[in-house]
């Protein structure tokens, strides 16, 4: 078995430890902090402390050893003085999540895109008009290429530092050994201004379905257009090709969140992913009319019967 195939099983179960850190910063339309408890991996307490809050301040405040910790009191006490606890667990662990959670989410969902019987596939006016737009003002070009020469340059010189500076310390970065051997087979789509790569994006086709794969560029942000130039390019191209069915990669469970929103301006609906992902609990220790607008606002999505769902705080809750 692949050594990715082992980690991805892995990550059901891991990690077991869960650093913990305490945000504390104010909700919109209110002038009093709230603070925020984040058991699990920087990133999840970053999306969801930026989903509901301006954060000033971020301290670091222990560990918890296992999940298993979050049904005892070194969590409560952990609480003490916090409005809101978030919690990240493999999914193997979920039943360890406080009864009191008022909420339960995947950290990552899946947004795609079914392509009409229509030939050829024609994508909505509005998207076709910016992109014409950023492709006269930019003199954008695209190709799309198989060659591993083109790919080890994309890795090198656009994917790489691209993840690194937008990213920082947070970055997840595919050695390149693991990059190119995934990569292996498919299929590059390339985009230039004046004679320079300013952007590219791995391309995966499966029989009738297509999937856009790691994004790299030679600045941070992109040049403006850049993505949406790109994606749809390769949109048009998976259906020329036969898809019918476009996966447009992983998104955080909220529709209020700008990834979302970008990818379902090309009819992109959210999903859950083919593999299951830590599940992430909120538990409100303090309600308010401010939380519950916030929550509300965030539109954090779960799933029932394999439907997507959005979250709703019943405003009896902020009751005093």
């Amino acid at each position: 078995m692949p050594w990715r195939h082992v980690k991805t099983i892995a990550s059901l179960v891991a990690p077991i430890v869960l650093p913990v850190q305490r945000l504390v910063g104010r909700l919109p339309g209110s002038a009093d902090p709230i603070a925020i408890l984040c058991a699990g991996t920087p990133s999840t307490a970053d999306f969801v402390a930026g989903a509901l809050l301006e954060v000033e301040e971020r301290t670091v405040v222990g560990s918890l050893g296992s999940p298993l910790e979050l049904r005892g009191n070194t969590l409560r006490r952990l609480c003490a003085g916090a409005d809101l606890a978030a919690m990240e667990v493999p999914r193997a662990w979920q039943a360890c999540l406080p009864a009191g959670t008022q909420l339960r989410m995947p950290a990552w969902v899946s947004q795609e895109l079914l392509v009409t019987t229509q030939s050829p596939f024609i994508l909505s006016a509005p998207i076709l008009k910016e992109v014409r737009r950023h492709s006269r003002r930019n003199a954008f070009e695209h190709c799309f290429s198989t060659d591993l020469n083109d790919i080890r340059h994309f890795y090198a010189n656009l994917y790489r530092p691209y993840v690194m500076a937008r990213f920082g310390t947070g970055a997840v970065v595919v050695d390149e050994e693991q990059f190119l051997a995934v990569s292996r087979g498919m299929t590059l789509a390339m985009l230039t201004a004046a004679g320079d790569w300013i952007a590219g994006m791995l391309l995966q086709q499966r029989g009738e379905t297509l999937h856009l794969g790691w994004f790299g560029s030679s600045s941070v942000p992109p040049r403006a257009g850049a993505s949406e130039v790109l994606d749809a390019r390769s949109i048009e191209w998976g259906a020329a090709n036969g898809a019918s069915r476009v996966i447009m990669g992983h998104s955080r469970p909220s529709l209020a969140d700008g990834v979302v929103r970008y990818k379902s301006r090309f009819g992109a609906n959210v999903r859950s992913t083919r593999f299951p992902q830590r599940t992430i609990g909120l538990w409100v220790q303090r309600w308010s009319p401010a939380l519950v607008a916030s929550l509300n606002g965030a539109k954090f999505v779960n799933f029932r019967d394999g439907q997507p769902c959005v979250y709703e705080a019943r405003p009896d809750h902020a009751t005093p």
